[in-house]
């Protein structure tokens, strides 16, 4: 019989019809995958710092900190933390 609706040219055609990939078409897939990827990762977090347990343990944590912090300091809060 004939070729399938989805298909409407051979693979050699297929082959011919498309224009070759460059330099510049790698990279720009290979930086879309990454971005993909970290899109992905922070979509990730946003939604693990929604969750009301994490938001909970933050809270703690913070406030752990900051009676620490004022025992140690009398009534100063020490921002000398570094962020890396």
């Amino acid at each position: 019989m004939g070729q399938l609706c989805c298909f409407p040219f051979s693979r050699d055609e297929e082959k011919i019809s498309k224009k070759p990939i460059g330099l510049r078409d790698l990279i720009n897939e290979a930086l879309h995958r990454e971005r993909m990827s970290l899109k992905s990762k922070v979509k990730q977090i946003k939604e693990l710092l929604l969750k009301p347990e994490t938001q909970a343990r933050i809270r703690r944590e913070l406030f752990e900190g900051i009676s620490v912090n004022n025992s140690n300091q009398g009534n100063q809060i020490d921002f000398s933390a570094n962020l890396t």
